[in-house]
């Protein structure tokens, strides 16, 4: 036998009888030529593999191995070009290109060692070496490296960077470093952060994550120059205080205004979550007064049934948001809402309990104006039967209290019985029900009922077909007609004695045309004898069942003038509804629009028009319109874009004009550019910040090295949703 391969089951021997002692799992694989690829077993958990490529000599004292050497333990897999290998298999010097590998990161260098004991591989230690972290795409040069059996990276005067090699834009430089990858984060010490070759911050502590994990830390900070507050700062300090709960602590300094502190404090436990959300500004430099605003949510699952939800805000003051907000969404609130809902849900019936009142913070709201607290409201809903016979049931008691004007009790029940007769593209379902409300009022003027009453039967007849053809010259669309026909009758009475507590017009869509009721709100049921009639053609996709086109028209024709309506109401007699038209193209997923139309054949005058159309033929460009008129209320239109100008640079923009006013909403403009390992962005915006028409200008900066922090908002983030939403990339999922 060649004396080579002696020496190989020699040391497959010397491998076996070590591991044998330690009482630990080893294999050794040798192949039995060189010449030959090696052998790769299936490692136990635990085990420990040698794989030697290269020829094996020895003395007593160690094993000298040249030519090739791997050891495989758990996820870790060091190869070198020459190994040392002491004889009790306690210790490990590799020497060469020295390579050690693993899913989450790499280190490599010119001389290793490696400790082995009965529990595995300990404290591997590098000189001259450099780590790579796959999560960030980071690598990190140092004079030494010791990775720990818990693996903890401890490394010596080092350079830290997400840049490659060849285009090294930044770098961190520090005295120590220690990188954790069980816990994900790394700390540096003595650190100096280089841009372009030049210094621009040096701090002796400095904490980043190294994987999608939370850590407590400081997050990117938010510098803005605005006319409500002057130069203003926000730099947001993150605490994980444990996986399921933490805290955003986000101090922000503002010129004019003083220092506000706000705080996101959230928590997930198996049957509940929620948060808590505080902002408190000490002494309003502008108004030498405090402000605060305070939002509680939280959601308790109570069995497979109960449901407890909460929402309670309260703010200082009605000019708290257009002071201190920063959108339009924001400073448009008018109301805020205060709930809490103990529900049961179950198969067939449901039962909510209810507090709700709202703060009005829009001082032009009169009080009569002002919306009623409920205290309390108890909803009952019930549905059962078969694919023929139906029964619904609803039931609602709720007190509406106020500080001026009617307040009382309102009871409301509802009870209808409907058959259901459908076929293969067909269906005929009438109904007959009967509405029944009560009333217990107080603070009533003199001479009125202080326990009006009301009931109506309502009975309707709603029916449907459905036509299907094959569309296209190879017969790969599906075209579908589907006529649609609701009759409702409600006969009249005289409901002019009743209060007004909840009840509005809803506006009039393709939802509404189809609704039983006029009004939404149990105070007042129209009376009616109408047909409403509607008709809606698809276009689908065979092969994918996509739908790519939509569209619906319809009207309602009354055949009785209409005589109950709210106070200040004029009644009408015509004879139609408005028609109204919703059309949805996708016949691309890189475009799409949407048009919603009311059209009044009357006077033959657009009443309302909606219409919202993007383009987006790759994830990072998008270019969109969109358009709302509402007739002699509002007409606005808004256009967006994000655009890629070269191989580095887009564009991000957003203008938003009143057309009725003749004067700008909104105006967003950004530059952002995009290397290898670093994102700058320049912004600016002014947008209206009271109900006046006053407005506010911001312009911002921000830089971010990447692998140093948190991912900075998304360019659709910037925009907001502009006139109409944003519509989802198809294929995508949406956005957090």
């Amino acid at each position: 036998m060649p004396d080579r391969r002696r020496a190989q089951i020699a040391l497959a021997c010397a491998c076996l009888i070590a591991a044998a002692r330690a009482g630990a799992q080893e294999v050794c694989a040798i192949p039995a030529d060189a010449s030959l690829p090696p052998l790769t077993p299936i490692p136990a958990s635990d085990a420990l593999v040698f794989e030697v490529l290269g020829l094996v000599s020895g003395d007593a004292e160690a094993t000298e191995i040249t030519g090739g050497f791997s050891l495989r333990y758990r996820d870790l897999e060091l190869t070198a070009e020459r190994a040392r290998i002491a004889s009790d298999n306690s210790l490990i010097d590799a020497a060469g290109d020295v390579r050690l590998r693993s899913n989450d990161f790499s280190v490599s260098g010119e001389n290793a060692r490696a400790d082995v004991d009965s529990e595995g591989v300990g404290e591997i230690s590098f000189s001259r070496a450099e780590l790579g972290i796959n999560a960030i795409n980071a690598r990190a040069s140092a004079n030494d490296i010791v990775i720990g059996t818990d693996r903890v990276f401890s490394l010596n005067e080092l350079i830290f960077t997400t840049c490659p090699e060849d285009d090294e834009d930044w770098r961190l430089l520090a005295r120590e470093l220690a990188v954790s990858m069980d816990e994900g984060f790394g700390v540096a010490r003595g650190v100096r952060l280089i841009f372009k070759g030049v210094p621009i911050l040096w701090f002796p502590y400095f904490s980043f994550p190294v994987d999608d994990r939370r850590k407590s830390g400081f997050l990117t900070p938010e510098i803005a120059e605005r006319d409500r507050t002057g130069f203003d700062l926000t730099v947001p300090y993150y605490l994980n205080f444990a996986p399921n709960y933490d805290l955003l602590l986000e101090p922000r300094f503002m010129e004019d205004r003083g220092v506000q502190i706000g705080s996101r404090f959230r928590y997930l436990l198996p049957s509940s979550e929620g948060g808590l959300n505080f902002e408190h500004l000490n002494n309003d430099n502008s108004l030498d007064r405090d402000r605060y605003f305070a939002n509680v949510v939280h959601e308790s699952r109570i069995g497979a049934s109960w449901q407890l939800v909460a929402d309670i805000a309260n703010v200082s003051d009605s000019a708290y948001f257009e002071d201190l907000g920063d959108s339009l969404g924001v400073i448009s609130q008018t109301h805020l809402d205060r709930f809490i809902d103990l529900g049961y849900y179950g198969p067939r019936w449901s039962v909510l309990t209810r507090l709700q009142e709202y703060q009005t913070i829009d001082d032009l709201i009169t009080e009569l104006d002002r919306p009623y607290e409920r205290r309390p409201q108890m909803l009952f809903r019930g549905q059962w039967g078969d694919r023929v016979v139906a029964f619904e049931s609803m039931a609602e008691a709720v007190k509406f209290d106020r500080s001026i004007g009617e307040t009382g009790w309102r009871l409301d029940s509802a009870q209808e019985l409907s058959l259901r007769f459908a076929r293969a593209g067909m269906y005929l379902t009438p109904a007959l029900g009967f509405r029944q409300t009560s009333y217990r009022l107080d603070a009533v003027p003199p001479g009125l009922d202080r326990s009006p009453s009301r009931g109506l039967p309502i009975t309707s007849l709603d029916s449907g077909l459905r036509f299907e053809r094959d569309a296209g010259s190879d017969r790969s669309w599906i075209q579908t007609i589907e006529p649609r026909l609701l009759y409702v009758r409600i006969p009249y009475e005289d409901q002019a004695g009743l209060p007004v507590f909840d009840t509005i017009v809803p506006d009039f869509n393709l939802i509404q045309l189809f609704s039983k009721y006029q009004f939404v709100g149990g105070d007042r049921i129209a009376d009616t004898n109408r047909v409403s009639i509607g008709l809606t053609t698809r276009l689908i996709e065979s092969a994918s069942g996509r739908e790519q086109l939509s569209a619906t028209i319809g009207q309602t024709r009354y055949r009785e003038p209409r005589r109950v309506m709210l106070p200040n109401e004029t009644a009408s007699d015509s004879t139609r509804s408005n028609y109204v038209a919703r059309l949805d193209i996708g016949l691309s997923p890189s475009w799409h629009l949407d048009v919603g139309y009311q059209w009044n054949g009357e006077t033959e005058e657009t009443v309302r028009a909606e219409t919202r159309f993007e383009f987006r033929p790759r994830d990072d460009r998008l270019f969109g319109f969109g358009y709302r008129l509402r007739e002699g209320l509002l007409e606005q239109g808004d256009l967006s874009m994000i655009w890629p100008v070269g191989q580095r640079w887009r564009v991000i923009g957003q203008y938003s004009y009143s057309l009725l006013e003749q004067k700008p909403l909104e105006r967003f403009a950004g530059l952002e550019y995009e290397a290898c390992c670093w994102r700058l962005r320049i912004t600016s915006r002014r947008y209206i910040v009271r109900s006046s028409g006053q407005t506010d200008s911001t312009v911002s900066i921000q830089l971010q090295l990447k692998g140093l922090g948190q991912e900075s908002a998304s360019p659709e983030e910037l925009l907001g949703r502009g006139i109409l939403e944003s519509r989802p990339r198809q294929g995508n999922a949406e956005p957090r």
